[in-house]
């Protein structure tokens, strides 16, 4: 099974896909080359995944310009926010937290809202690596249910090892799942 099958296997658990073209994009930008093949391949509309704490969403292809309202700008007055990056689109996010897709090298960001100024981070390689890894902890999480976590909310070690097991099959490391695994928030394990 190729790539882009196993993300369709994986985010299709979690909503509908359906294959979607450039002519759906409503953006001022050009879609990016990257985002174009995965709406084209994937496809998800209006997806959200569970996750460990807020649950991440992937819009369909005529809601992502929307999407980039309150980050690239203000909703309220329609105005520009001079310090968002032209090169970023947000692809995704949770909770208000956005992963980014760098237009300039196709990498996927991820930064935190509420700390005063955007400073994102490299993530994932790509943005079928971060559909990928993202609908394996929603499987996770869904599949777990009332067991992913201990009585005080952390995470199982099973739960955390199945995910550290599967990421790294789309990343290539265990090492790069560890560092994916804590930037989403699963680094606080159970000893149980």
């Amino acid at each position: 099974m190729n790539i882009d099958q196993q993300i369709r296997e994986l985010l299709s658990f979690h909503g509908e896909l359906r294959s979607q073209q450039k002519s759906d994009w409503k953006g001022d930008i050009p879609l990016p080359p990257s985002i174009e093949r995965f709406y084209l391949e994937i496809g998800p509309v209006d997806i959200l995944i569970n996750g460990y704490g807020n649950p991440y969403y992937f819009p369909k292809l005529s809601n992502l310009w929307h999407m980039q309202a309150g980050y690239r700008w203000n909703s309220q007055t329609n105005q520009r926010i001079a310090t968002w990056d032209d090169d970023w689109l947000v692809v995704a996010d949770e909770g208000g937290d956005p992963f980014i897709l760098s237009r300039r090298t196709e990498r996927i960001l991820l930064a935190s809202h509420g700390t005063g100024e955007w400073m994102p981070e490299e993530a994932f390689s790509s943005v079928n690596v971060m559909a990928a890894c993202l609908g394996v902890l929603g499987w996770i999480v869904k599949h777990s249910g009332d067991s992913l976590t201990d009585n005080n909310f952390r995470i199982k070690k099973e739960n955390y090892e199945h995910a550290l097991n599967r990421i790294s099959e789309f990343v290539g490391s265990i090492e790069e799942a560890e560092i994916i695994l804590s930037a989403l928030g699963w680094g606080v394990l159970s000893e149980y």
